[in-house]
């Protein structure tokens, strides 16, 4: 066959091709064969003509076809090129998975232009097929996709930050303690699983990392012992993390540091600076962690520093002890003042409560000068009793009036067990302790009602 018949032949199938795919442009056309696109799917496909099957496709807008025809034959460039010229998200969480198996880079890239347009949680099973040690030389593309979603689009999925954690922690440690610091120390504004990152940092020895997810936690002594496998400095800021008067965690978690710088590292100098950089530790609390054979030297400054502390404690505890006895000389003084105190009491001297006579019957006399008869006194002070003193009270006035002083102890709780007792002087203190005009008696009662509730009908027909 000659060279001029094989050109004529070309030009006339392209010709035909042309004429044909003018064809299927016309609207008409297209109308027609939307409702029977599989008959003319069919119908091309029966010659072998692969290139205007696919343009048909694409004409269709059949792009699922189009894509899966592209990498059927292994053209997932070609494939990945379609996906982005369309709009259907689904079709890229659907053949995401096996482009992210061959073409990693571009698959990512048409991600990011997607942007919020995709939802992240819907790619992880593509990211999943990502093989980090095929294409470890142009980087790792699943990582750099999920940062985009967390930095560049702010995502706070759960799914999407605990997966990017578990990649930092198996191909870039380095930037592990990066993301965790960035997270920052507040449980309500991190987005990861905390118990997750623990258990996975703990699979990879991350220790730092596993110090901070301890601290955060709130777990500070699991965190400073993590710490003194890194470093000593590490476990000193962990240390200085509990609340400020939590002060018994801090010497607790010091004592700890301590105890490793001086019977795993034998250097009791730096132990010895741990005395000022914690205010709660004593000299005498990081002694016992001391070899039995140990120069005083390292440490004689500090137990004259603590010795001296003491004596100025001695000598606060002597002040303290001598205004005590002082005041309680005075109390001394203020007792028997009262007992040798007395008052006049007049003939026209009248009740504080009921106005009548004073000695027309028993009555009390206050030091402030207040007077009260016994039984206006009790029936004032009674209401605001417990019931439990109340019926003392109540009981103690029977007896009072039956004379009976011997059985008061089989009356009341309060008295049980109490014999030969003036029952006067048990009315007095549960009754006179105080005036209930001067005392606290009446601060009590500053919220009470003048007129009760189930008063307001009779003082209402006194006032007409």
């Amino acid at each position: 066959v000659c060279s001029s018949d094989l050109q004529d032949d070309t030009s006339e199938y392209e010709n035909t091709q042309d004429d044909f795919r003018k064809f299927l442009m016309q609207q008409k056309v297209k109308e027609c064969v939307n409702h029977n696109k599989s008959v003319v799917y069919d119908l091309i496909a029966s010659h072998g003509d692969v290139e205007d099957l696919v343009f048909f496709a694409v004409l269709m807008k059949d792009f699922e076809r189009v894509i899966s025809h592209y990498i059927q034959h292994e053209n997932y460039r070609g494939a990945l090129e379609v996906l982005t010229k369309q709009t259907d998200v689904e079709l890229y969480y659907k053949f995401s998975p096996l482009l992210m198996q061959y073409v990693p880079k571009e698959t990512v890239d048409a991600w990011i232009r997607q942007g919020k347009q995709l939802d992240p949680k819907k790619l992880i099973p593509a990211l999943v097929q990502y093989d980090h040690t095929r294409f470890r030389e142009q980087g790792n593309e699943a990582i750099r996709y999920l940062e985009f979603c967390v930095q560049k689009l702010e995502n706070k999925d759960l799914a999407i930050h605990n997966y990017l954690l578990s990649l930092y922690a198996k191909l870039q440690p380095d930037n592990l303690m990066t993301y965790l610091q960035l997270q920052g120390e507040d449980p309500q504004e991190i987005c990861y699983d905390v118990k997750y990152a623990l258990r996975l940092c703990a699979e990879y020895n991350h220790k730092k990392a596993c110090v901070h997810i301890y601290s955060l936690m709130g777990l500070y002594e699991e965190a400073v012992d993590m710490a003194l496998l890194v470093d000593v400095e590490l476990a000193k800021q962990q240390a200085d993390k509990p609340e400020e008067d939590d002060k018994d965690m801090r010497k607790k978690l010091w004592l700890r540091i301590a105890r490793h710088v001086v019977e795993e590292e034998k250097d009791i100098k730096r132990a010895m600076e741990f005395l000022h950089e914690c205010d709660r530790l004593k000299i005498e609390d990081i002694l016992p962690f001391f070899p039995d054979f140990v120069t005083i030297d390292h440490f004689k400054d500090a137990i004259i520093s603590s010795l001296q502390e003491y004596n100025q404690h001695i000598d606060s505890l002597k002040e303290e002890m001598e205004e005590a006895t002082q005041s309680a000389e005075e109390i001394r003084k203020e007792i028997q003042s009262f007992r040798n105190k007395y008052a006049f009491v007049k003939a026209e001297d009248k009740c504080s409560t009921c106005s009548y006579p004073l000695m027309s019957r028993a009555f009390y006399l206050f030091p402030c000068c207040h007077k009260f008869h016994m039984d206006c006194l009790i029936s004032e002070v009674l209401p605001s009793l417990p019931s439990s003193k109340k019926s003392q009270v109540e009981g103690l006035q029977r007896k009072l009036a039956e004379g009976e002083i011997s059985s008061i102890a089989k009356l009341t709780g309060a008295i049980s067990g109490v014999k030969d007792i003036d029952v006067k002087t048990m009315l007095d203190e549960l009754v006179a302790s105080e005036c209930i005009l001067c005392g606290d008696f009446m601060i009590r009662c500053v919220d009470k009602l003048f007129v009760e509730d189930d008063e307001w009908s009779s003082v209402a027909t006194e006032w007409e």
